[in-house]
Formats: C-alpha cells, sequence, structure tokens
C-alpha cells in the first residue's frame, strides 16, 4: 500500500483530535492507576502520550475511521473504496469495438491505498492516486499505475505505466485511462464494486 492525496480538511483535523484523545487517554489512565493504588515497576514506562497517539492512530487508520459514527459527525468525507469491484472497459487499440473485462481489487485504510487490476492478458498495481471530494461533491479517484503482460499475453503487449481518472460514488465508478509512450492507448472503464454476499 502507499499514501494517497486528498483535498478533504480532515488529514488537518483528525491528527489534531487523536491528539486531544490521546492526552485525555494519558491522564484517565493516571487516575486510573491512583486509585487501584497500583505501583508501577521503575522499569516500566506507564503509556506516554505519544505511545497513546500511536495507538490511537492506528486504530483510527485501520478500522474507525470507516465507523458510522465518523461520518455522523463528519469526520471523515473520503469515500472508503475498499472492497472487490467488476470492471468493464473499451480500448483505441481496437477502435472500441470489442469490450474486455478485468477485476479491480482496492485496500484502502485512512491514510494508505492500493489499487490492483487483473484481466485475462494483463495485471496492473497502483503508484500514486488521489481522492477528491470537494470540487463536485462525488468521489474522483485519480491513479498511476504499472502494467503487466501475463506470460501468455499477445506478443505486442509491453509492460507500460499510465493514468485512470474515474467519477462516481463508493460502489461505481467510470472514466478514461490513457497509458504511456510504448503502447499510447487510451479508453474508458466502468467499475462496480461486489456486494460482500456474492463473492465467490
Amino acid at each position: 500500500m502507499h499514501a494517497y492525496a486528498t483535498d478533504s480538511d480532515e488529514r488537518k483535523i483528525i491528527p489534531l483530535t487523536l491528539a486531544a484523545v490521546s492526552v485525555a487517554s494519558a491522564w484517565l489512565v493516571s487516575r486510573a492507576l491512583l486509585r487501584t493504588g497500583l505501583v508501577i515497576p521503575w522499569w516500566v514506562d506507564s503509556p506516554s502520550v505519544m505511545a497513546l497517539y500511536g495507538i490511537w492512530y492506528s486504530l483510527f487508520d485501520k478500522w474507525l475511521w470507516r465507523t458510522a459514527i465518523c461520518r455522523k459527525f463528519a469526520l471523515v468525507r473520503v469515500p472508503d473504496l475498499s472492497g472487490t469491484w467488476r470492471a468493464t472497459g473499451r480500448s483505441s487499440f481496437d477502435k472500441f469495438s470489442s469490450p474486455f473485462q478485468f477485476t479491480a481489487r482496492i485496500k484502502q485504510h485512512w491514510s494508505r491505498i492500493s489499487i490492483t487490476t487483473e484481466g485475462r492478458e494483463s495485471k496492473s498495481h497502483s503508484i500514486t492516486a488521489a481522492i477528491m471530494i470537494e470540487a463536485s461533491g462525488d468521489t474522483l479517484l485519480i491513479y498511476d499505475y504499472w502494467s503487466e503482460p501475463k506470460a501468455a499475453a499477445t506478443a505486442t503487449l509491453h509492460a507500460t505505466r499510465g493514468t485512470a481518472y474515474l467519477n462516481g460514488t463508493k460502489n461505481h465508478l467510470e472514466g478514461q485511462y490513457y497509458t504511456g509512450r510504448d503502447r499510447q492507448n487510451y479508453g474508458n472503464m466502468s467499475l462496480d464494486k461486489i456486494p460482500d454476499n456474492q463473492k465467490n
């Protein structure tokens, strides 16, 4: 997984919120230790604010940002795109005559993301990405990727870099892509997230 950019203000607000929660947690831990009369050995450091911040950040980054309470109070606005997507595309390579099918898999934390695709002849993985939400109110996913042909792919299919621009919602995305100078192809694609109960 790699970092991704976003235009949501939450990247400024959440670290400050987690810092405040960490300070409050450290105070509560110290009060609890005083009430119980538990004496911590000198060689054991009681949870510091920085240690608690690390714990809270890790929990938030992996799980808490997805919760309904974070969405209800608008702490998090970046959509959760993680999951498996069924995708269809058309390419300028064959003058958009034949659709091709592929599968996209998105793994996402609050601060990191990974986008991989796999079709009949090639597979790709993202290098950089951005999720923009402010301009249109919809979700705009932009990412650069590296595509590699499979062993049995057509001989003219080479490894290449490309860029995809996808717009939509957390369950449906569609847009365009183009590849680097080696192939110089472009096209469109449409992705629909597969519900958990329909996955094999």
